[in-house]
């Protein structure tokens, strides 16, 4: 018999989550998930189980990038976010040297003893051992929190590595090791390693412009997210709006959302959250289907000169 998933969204929120919510609604603009493919959940917890990085694939606005985060606050796991870019160096996600503090101390003679003192934590870091910190000037570091000085439990942490396919091609390569063995060499030669029983769940996004390489993908849980379709906009407008839900309304977004999408075929498409924001824009000027102002609302909030198609056809 199949033991409980670690990860199960149709249970009760931690009450540290719960509070974000209110009569089952979101209460905060917080991209909540609406979890109606299971799928996904099998994907989160293999990735739990194996200890190896979630690596997803999608289109713009398919969800991506609020999975993470949205896991994070079902497991009561505090969420680090890096998005990348392509002057991200594969340093930056263990640490980051501030070059200018140390010219600073070396203008006043007061250079600390080691250049792990101008290193601040990257989110690998802060996820395998947040306590971990690194040493500075005796006048300014107290003794407490030098290395290795705090043996507490470590809080469970959820990684967001946001389109890694925006990086140099090398940056995947140089996080083989780091994500296959859960540890790394700090800037002073220093073995930092996730603490037993504390070890996060990395997940990884991709919009596939860029393959990556063979090895980073045969290390990583794969998830391929499609274009929402009509019935999960409902759901996920209906999660989110709640009492303010109008369900016309929504279904005649939802519709010309897809219109466009199918005519920009080349280009992203309108997201969920250009969807959303559609809605709450209508509900808070008070507009109505069909009405001129409904038609302007809908070209700066979700058609954005995409598609050709007007809202009420």
């Amino acid at each position: 018999m199949p033991k409980a998933m670690a990860f199960d969204p149709f249970q009760p929120l931690p009450a540290s989550a719960a509070s974000d919510f209110e009569d089952g609604h979101a209460t905060t603009r917080d991209g909540v998930y609406v979890f109606d493919d299971e799928r996904i959940v099998l994907a989160v917890n293999v990735a739990l189980a194996t200890r190896r990085p979630l690596l997803v694939f999608g289109p713009p606005g398919s969800g991506k990038s609020t999975l993470a985060p949205n896991v994070a606050r079902y497991l009561g796991r505090v969420c680090h976010t890096e998005v990348i870019t392509a002057r991200t160096e594969p340093e930056d996600l263990l640490w980051r040297f501030d070059a200018l503090r140390r010219l600073n101390d070396a203008q006043i003679r007061k250079v600390a003893p080691t250049i792990g003192a101008y290193c601040a934590q990257g989110v690998l870091w802060k996820a395998f051992d947040p306590y971990r910190t690194v040493p500075g000037p005796a006048d300014k570091q107290p003794a407490a929190v030098a290395y290795g000085r705090h043996t507490g439990p470590a809080p469970q942490s959820v990684v967001l590595i946001d389109e890694i396919d925006k990086a140099d091609p090398d940056l995947p390569n140089s996080l083989l090791v780091p994500l296959d063995t859960l540890r790394f060499t700090g800037p002073d030669g220093e073995e930092v390693r996730a603490r037993p029983g504390a070890e996060p769940l990395v997940v990884i996004t991709s919009n596939n412009e860029r393959e990556l390489p063979a090895p980073f993908v045969r290390r990583c849980i794969l998830l391929s997210l499609e274009a929402p379709d009509r019935t999960h906009l409902l759901k996920v407008a209906r999660s989110h709006l709640g009492a303010h839900y109008d369900e016309s309304m929504a279904e005649q977004v939802a519709d010309h959302l897809l219109r466009i999408a199918n005519e920009s075929a080349s280009t992203a498409g309108p997201s969920t959250a250009e969807f959303l924001d559609t809605l709450r824009a209508c509900h808070e000027l008070g507009v109505t289907a069909g009405s001129h102002t409904w038609d302007l609302v809908v070209e700066v909030a979700l058609s954005k000169g995409r598609g050709s198609a007007r809202p009420h056809e």
